[in-house]
């Protein structure tokens, strides 16, 4: 690694890890751990989004082009954070008192060895071979490769309009309309490399894992779980085996979308219990990143943001928000595609589908048997999510009271709810059920949603006698601090 490569790590994390001491003035359990998880993650994906806008015209020397611009941007907000310091309320108690006896201690100590060795493990996958899956180097790298080795940007289009005009500054391929930032991301790390060194190039998907686990730490503490608790379920969420398998395998961009929606989830749990608007600004920012890293992440953006506006109402407004939201969308619907009621009439009348819609493709109800065995057997039966699955179950009805008593863990609930029904109705009922069928997509998709179903069930099994306590004095009168 040269002093470059050094410097261009240290600036990207710097630029993300000030602006979160300014998100988080007060300080409370697993502050550290907060600001240095998100801010790792944040940092690198502003480095993609300021590379993309600097460094388009020399490539090669990307790091030198965006470099300035994330310095100033990082002492900008230095100067802000040493303000909103000065200006911040009150500071929370810590929740590091409660004893939970010495054999769960030591259980904690040992499961934090034990992701740590994991943790070098997977670096070491990482550092020793070149990217390997498929869909990463055929999807994700060519973009960043291909910008690099030229030296400049260069547009991707649809292969019928490249075929024509093969001699142009063109280029295409099977995902020529894939998101970029992640791509924009690895040219940052090659120029810094000074070559296409592919490990290189791949090792900000170890730093994401990391990122990924302090943050999850952090957050939980300072929704209320004791130390013990909060690192058992970080070995949960960072030992699970199809997290580890895209960190040593990288090039993906499920990881990434994972921990942003996860990210942004912690964040507003944070402002439904504690009145932090600061954690929703972050939880809005987190919402919007995610349809930039994958076509999915539409989806996952628009059921966040639906569900920070229903944890925004009052509790008898949401069901009549949520009914006239969906009568809306179905009206669009109609209207934007004329011909989907008479094709709806046709469904009822043969029962084989309503509708094609774009990207998705054949809205075809019909149940398929073989999609829903393999989405049993993905969650139940592989060895990708150890038992995580076969607990969510007996956790949530051992729980029920407190999933009741609790309005921001009802609405979580729901969120994943709904996530999970848009994923099952995606695969039984569309042309993408040969994606479950041949155990491809439907894992991948699993795992956006995993670090927030985490998040449910750690926070479900809080201590009942440790509530989350305000952080912030600033909530307003329409804004109770702690709606739990």
């Amino acid at each position: 690694m040269t002093t470059a490569y050094l410097l261009a790590w240290f600036v990207a994390i710097a630029a993300g890890t000030l602006p979160m001491f300014g998100l988080s003035v007060s300080m409370h359990a697993g502050r550290t751990a907060t600001v240095c998880g998100y801010g790792i993650v944040l940092g690198m994906l502003l480095t993609a989004a300021v590379t993309a806008l600097t460094a388009r015209a020399d490539t090669a020397q990307a790091w030198v082009q965006a470099a300035p611009w994330l310095v100033a941007f990082a002492v900008t907000a230095t100067a802000a954070a040493y303000w909103m310091q000065r200006r911040a309320g009150r500071a929370a108690p810590s929740l590091d008192g409660d004893d939970v006896g010495y054999w769960p201690r030591l259980a904690a100590i040992v499961a934090l060895a034990s992701l740590i060795w994991r943790g070098s493990i997977l670096a070491s996958e990482l550092l020793l071979r070149p990217t390997f899956p498929w869909d990463a180097w055929d999807a994700w790298a060519v973009k960043s490769k291909t910008w690099y080795l030229l030296g400049h940007y260069a547009a991707f289009v649809p292969p019928a309009e490249w075929l024509p005009r093969a001699g142009a500054d063109l280029y295409s391929g099977p995902a020529w309309a894939y998101p970029s930032t992640v791509g924009w991301l690895q040219v940052w790390f090659a120029s810094a490399a000074g070559d296409w060194i592919e490990p290189l190039v791949n090792l900000p998907w170890f730093a994401l894992w990391v990122g990924l686990l302090l943050g999850h730490y952090g957050q939980w503490r300072a929704l209320g779980l004791d130390r013990t608790r909060a690192l058992i379920f970080v070995y949960l969420l960072g030992s699970l085996p199809l997290l580890a398998v895209h960190v040593a395998l990288a090039g993906y961009a499920d990881l990434w979308v994972a921990t942003i929606f996860g990210f942004g989830v912690l964040a507003w749990l944070r402002w439904q219990e504690q009145g932090d608007r600061a954690q929703l600004a972050l939880a809005l920012i987190c919402a919007a990143i995610l349809p930039s890293l994958k076509f999915e992440g539409m989806i996952w953006c628009l059921t966040l943001v639906a569900t920070i506006g229903l944890g925004a109402l009052p509790p008898r407004w949401r069901w009549r928000s949520a009914l006239i939201a969906a009568a809306g969308l179905l009206i669009a619907a109609v209207i934007g595609q004329s011909h989907a009621l008479f094709a709806a009439i046709g469904w009822v009348r043969s029962g084989t589908r309503i509708v094609d819609v774009p990207v998705i493709g054949s809205l075809s109800l019909s149940w398929h048997t073989p999609a829903a065995v393999g989405i049993a057997r993905s969650l139940f039966v592989q060895s990708n999510w150890h038992l995580l699955w076969w607990l969510a179950g007996p956790i949530v009805a051992w729980r029920w009271r407190s999933l009741r008593a609790s309005d921001s863990l009802g609405l979580c609930a729901l969120l994943l709810l709904g996530c999970l029904g848009l994923l099952v109705f995606l695969f039984v009922f569309t042309d993408a059920a040969g994606w479950a069928e041949s155990y491809t997509a439907v894992n991948r998709l699993v795992m956006h949603i995993t670090p927030a179903v985490v998040t449910l069930l750690a926070l479900l099994l809080r201590e009942p006698r440790v509530a989350p306590i305000p952080i912030r004095t600033d909530a307003g009168p329409d804004r109770p601090p702690d709606r739990a």
